[in-house]
């Protein structure tokens, strides 16, 4: 069960890294472009901290 939930914590941070710069580039143009940039890196650093921290809770189970 340990890595069934590391595993969609992982699908969900890497997700989250790929799709989240999109929506982040679709919001921004409504808003008037602003904080484009620091949104799609927000995006990514914590898709990336997610897939890790899924990663690490499946081979660890902590």
């Amino acid at each position: 069960m340990v890595i069934v939930v590391g595993a969609l914590i992982t699908l969900f941070g890497l997700a989250t890294a790929l799709m989240g710069p999109r929506v982040a580039s679709t919001l921004s143009r409504r808003s008037g472009g602003r904080f484009e940039a620091s949104n799609r890196l927000a995006f990514r650093v914590i898709g990336t901290i997610l897939a890790a921290a899924g990663l690490f809770y499946a081979m660890t189970g902590e």
